[in-house]
């Protein structure tokens, strides 16, 4: 068999030998393909030499249209007088007036601030010098069909060509445009919402300081010095070989600030918000964990009316997608990240299960009650100064907060009363008797403690709980208002103070 394969083979080679020799056509078919392919690589030998230079003496800096970056450097390079001559630019309102760029005033609104928006490379290339060395931007975008008729959105790549020797200038690059741009911000606090797998800045608010809130006893002083303990213990938690990571529990009557209190500790404590709807009908298991493996730096999490998706375990709606056992192990499971701060606010503690709120998922819980008799004669005070409002004395602030039963009105309902009534303090005890009198929305403090048994939360308040009454119920009296701060493995401040 192989000698006869061979035999072929060495007749067919004869035969070509022959044909060659002796057909001028077949010699000269043969001769234009050797030229042509001669032709074709000498062409292609420049082009290939080029490439070789370019991928061997630049470097490209490849910045995805979803990574945060993106969003900075775009508005930055719009700023920059070599991009200014691109042909495709972009109008992008979704960056904060204050983030820079080039900037155009489209007016001023109701408010009298004003309009603005910013122009974006989005294709095209342009030469940029910056600190002696030359760049070469490149914007790219790509339409993402579904099908002949659907497009998607595009996706957006921002490049930056430049030499292998000015590979440093990455690092001063990145620096200079977030310090432009959206490092300028200063005190403003960034509200995230999520967006497919990642986040994007929905709304950025001036940071609230802490001083404008009222709340009941050392409330607000105690989560303060909490999580400026947590951010200062990361060390500490690596050598206990415990999760660095933090949650709080905001419970009690609708109305009393439990998400401004998120938004002032946030700005004092210099984290961003990263506010997620648990009941969005789009969230599942897998999209919950892949947001929070994508948290952005130095930002809370705010799950808000958590009691709202689950009723113990049960879904509330069968609208909602999450399971009870995906956001147990979104909170605290194995996949979950580490330097998180996450809080959770209910009006209804009693509707939670308790694996949801144990150590470890929520670590500390408050208890944002309804206006102590303090914070009614504080809110006086603020609508009415002294030195403005002499008539209102500290004694009269003082009678009026009495005429109020306690743990029966609002900071929501107060504040709304006093602000009707802003500049007018005769008014404003004229009409006291419409607050002494509960409203039939409003809810007392201890409605949704009572049937808590076991819970562990704290009001900020000196307890009315003394310590005989606790040892008959089981309960761990605390006394004192000073809050005392805890180790993760030390018990929690448990009261039963309204």
């Amino acid at each position: 068999m192989t000698d006869t394969f061979t035999t072929l083979i060495h007749d067919l080679l004869a035969q070509l030998r022959q044909t060659l020799m002796h057909n001028e056509l077949a010699q000269g078919g043969l001769m234009l393909g050797a030229l042509g392919a001669v032709a074709a690589a000498v062409r292609s030998w420049p082009l290939r030499l080029w490439h070789q230079l370019v991928s061997r003496l630049t470097f490209t800096l490849e910045i995805d249209g979803q990574d945060q970056s993106f969003a900075w450097m775009s508005v930055w390079l719009g700023a920059q007088a070599g991009t200014r001559r691109m042909r495709h630019m972009g109008v992008a309102t979704r960056f904060n007036e204050r983030m820079g760029g080039h900037a155009l005033a489209l007016g001023t609104d109701q408010d009298g601030d004003e309009i603005t928006v910013r122009l974006i490379p989005l294709s095209g290339g342009s030469l940029l010098r910056y600190r002696g060395h030359w760049l070469l931007v490149l914007p790219s975008r790509e339409k993402n069909q579904a099908g002949e008729d659907r497009t998607l959105g595009y996706t957006h790549t921002l490049s930056l060509r430049m030499l292998g020797r000015s590979r440093h200038l990455i690092g001063p690059l990145l620096q200079d445009a977030y310090l432009a741009t959206a490092g300028a911000i200063g005190d403003q606090t960034e509200i995230y919402t999520p967006d497919h797998q990642t986040w994007q800045v929905s709304d950025r608010r001036r940071s609230r300081p802490v001083g404008s809130l009222i709340y009941a006893g050392t409330l607000m002083d105690t989560l303060l010095a909490d999580v400026g303990r947590f951010q200062a213990d990361r060390d500490w938690y690596q050598g206990m070989g415990i999760p660095y990571r933090r949650g709080y529990l905001l419970h009690g009557p609708p109305g009393n600030g439990k998400s401004s209190l998120v938004a002032a500790v946030a700005g004092a404590a210099g984290l961003n918000i990263c506010v997620l709807n648990l009941s969005a009908p789009e969230l599942s298991d897998e999209r919950l964990q892949t947001l929070l493996a994508a948290l952005p730096r130095r930002a809370l999490l705010l799950l808000e009316d958590i009691d709202a998706v689950f009723l113990s375990r049960a879904r509330r709606s069968e609208g909602v997608k999450l399971s009870f056992a995906g956001l147990l192990g979104a909170l605290d499971g194995v996949a979950a990240g580490e330097g998180r701060v996450t809080f959770l606010t209910t009006n209804h503690p009693e509707h939670l299960d308790p694996a949801l709120v144990r150590p470890g998922r929520a670590d500390l819980h408050l208890h944002v009650a309804n206006a102590s008799r303090e914070q009614v004669v504080g809110m006086l005070g603020r609508f009415f100064p002294p030195a403005q409002f002499p008539e209102l004395g500290s004694g009269q602030r003082l009678a009026l907060s009495e005429r109020v039963p306690e743990d029966s009105l609002s900071m929501a309902r107060l504040q709304e009363y006093l602000l009707e009534r802003r500049g007018d303090p005769t008014r404003a005890v004229d009409d006291w008797a419409l607050l002494c009198t509960p409203a039939e929305q409003e809810v007392p403090a201890d409605a949704d403690s009572a049937a808590v048994p076991g819970r562990t939360w704290w009001s900020g308040r000196t307890p009315a709980v003394s310590a005989p009454q606790a040892a008959q119920t089981g309960h761990e009296a605390w006394a004192g208002g000073t809050g005392a701060l805890r180790r993760p493995h030390e018990p929690l401040l448990h009261t039963d103070s309204g």
